[in-house]
């Protein structure tokens, strides 16, 4: 194959996944320094990847928009390789028919995630987080994971924005800021209201912390109903901050914690320290933070886990696996980590 490539990488959504994308990213850019690299992205989450330069250009999926004349949109662009990061029946049908030399996937180990899930027996050996299995799509051409995590970038108004807003809270910067997101995309993925009032309680008063919460639109209830169990030194920025204003309010945090999320990844991306509270999900599953200054709080419950990816409800009624995550034992974490 001719140098430099000309490659597109494919990964349609959702937050997380795109952000542990960006180690490839970075990764594909060391070894083909040269190579036009692209990326292609559901509209929603062009956030993740719009200012990352790293990438030659970041390609656009609207809502609506044919398969057929993304397809053929495609095909004129002239790929040498094609990167499918996704692996599902869209990103499927996007890369055949297109006459490239080079196309690359990774495993999403479907057979084991099913026998784990829905039998409850595990043969995934080694558990191996998720980014590291994308490079999986791209050894064989010589790129290799640097160890140095994931990557997002804002511009400088995203800052100010966000500067500007912890100040009309009532923030001031002797306080130490701490980032709580008590939101996630499935109910049962979220820990209790109780357990994160407790934490903020306990940052705010034997930490000089200021507690931001940040989420969704749908968050913003949520996290009204904890800051109302606390005594003040909090602010709400749910539904408020966009994901880049979120990313610049993590840049500036000390410590995130939060359920299994995108905002999770997000705080990663930024070296912070994390907090991670996984009820249905699993490390073998691949989306626990990476071990590098972080730690996951669970419970060894025998019904985990109920799901690769969240549910609305608790199968078993009895939701344990976050019931009996106590406060005291993620402030324990808190303190070890901040140690």
């Amino acid at each position: 194959m001719k140098k430099p490539y000309k490659i597109l990488i494919i990964r349609l959504s959702s937050i997380g996944d795109i952000i542990l994308t960006t180690a490839l990213v970075r990764c594909l850019r060391q070894t083909y320094p040269e190579a036009q690299i692209d990326f292609l992205v559901k509209k929603q989450f062009l956030d993740t990847v719009e200012h990352n330069p790293n990438l030659s250009n970041v390609l656009v999926f609207e809502k609506g928009q044919s398969l057929k004349d993304l397809k053929q949109k495609l095909k004129l662009e002239n790929y040498d390789w094609v990167i499918d990061i996704h692996q599902n029946f869209r990103s499927l049908y996007l890369k055949s028919g297109l006459h490239i030399p080079l196309k690359t996937g990774y495993s999403k180990q479907l057979f084991q995630r099913t026998l784990l899930v829905f039998l409850g027996i595990n043969i995934y050996g080694k558990a191996k987080p998720v980014l590291l299995r994308y490079f999986e799509a791209v050894e064989k051409q010589g790129v290799k994971y640097d160890d140095a995590g994931t990557d997002v970038f804002f511009p400088e108004k995203n800052m100010e924005t966000v500067k500007y807003s912890l100040t009309q809270s009532g923030y001031t910067s002797d306080k130490n800021l701490f980032v709580l997101c008590p939101g996630a995309s499935f109910s049962n993925k979220r820990w209790l209201p109780d357990g994160f009032a407790a934490v903020a309680e306990h940052l705010i008063s034997n930490k000089n912390g200021w507690v931001a919460f940040i989420g969704g639109k749908g968050d913003r209830q949520l996290c009204d109903e904890i800051r109302n169990k606390i005594t003040g030194s909090t602010s709400n920025f749910a539904g408020q901050f966009s994901l880049l204003d979120s990313a610049a309010l993590l840049s500036l945090s000390a410590v995130f914690v939060g359920n299994d999320s995108g905002m999770l990844h997000l705080a990663q991306a930024f070296k912070k320290p994390v907090i991670g509270i996984y009820g249905p999900t699993v490390r073998e599953l691949g989306y626990f933070p990476m071990p590098e200054n972080s730690f996951v709080v669970e419970k060894p419950i025998a019904c985990r886990p109920c799901t690769h990816k969240g549910l609305d409800k608790c199968p078993k009624k009895h939701f344990d696996c976050m019931n009996l995550i106590s406060s005291e034992s993620v402030i324990e974490a808190l303190e070890n980590l901040l140690k």
